[in-house]
């Protein structure tokens, strides 16, 4: 089965729904809300899991854990060919602080989103390391003051 092109029947989608309200819920309460028996709901998981339909992920509150600085970052390289991009890709994703890459059709080529614990540590991130990429022309940030809306993942 390729990842990402299976059919979802209305069990599935009613898995998934509940899973983003509450990715909490024991296999027993899924099970018995979806009105299944625990052992072909976690087949159905399974399955869900193996196609990447769906992926397990923690969601942390970044003041609880000393993110007192979030940004969204527009990256414009200074050639778009492939191969710029991808070694763009590369060096962001061994970045721990870039914690969303995002490639973007507009007036930038990428959108990241930069989680660090002050101004001075998002200041020695964009004049250390994204210093060393030589292929980045412009930067733009725009500062995150609060997210009063926040989502895991969409339902189909």
């Amino acid at each position: 089965m390729e990842r990402g092109k299976m059919e979802l029947d209305a069990i599935d989608r009613r898995i998934i729904r509940l899973l983003i309200e509450d990715a909490s819920r024991s296999n027993n309460e899924l099970a018995e809300r979806v009105g299944l028996s625990p052992a072909p709901l976690s087949r159905r998981l399974a399955r869900l899991y193996s196609a990447g339909v769906i992926r397990q992920t923690v969601v942390v509150d970044p003041r609880a854990a000393g993110i007192g600085f979030q940004a969204f970052v527009e990256v414009t390289l200074e050639r778009t060919a492939s191969k710029v991009g991808q070694r763009f890709i590369e060096l962001v994703s061994r970045m721990p602080k870039v914690v969303e890459c995002h490639t973007v059709a507009g007036d930038f080529d990428f959108l990241l989103k930069i989680a660090v614990r002050d101004v001075a540590d998002y200041k020695r991130l964009l004049w250390s390391e994204f210093e060393q990429i030589a292929e980045i022309k412009t930067l733009r940030s725009t500062i995150l003051l609060d997210s009063p809306k926040m989502k895991a993942g969409v339902a189909p």
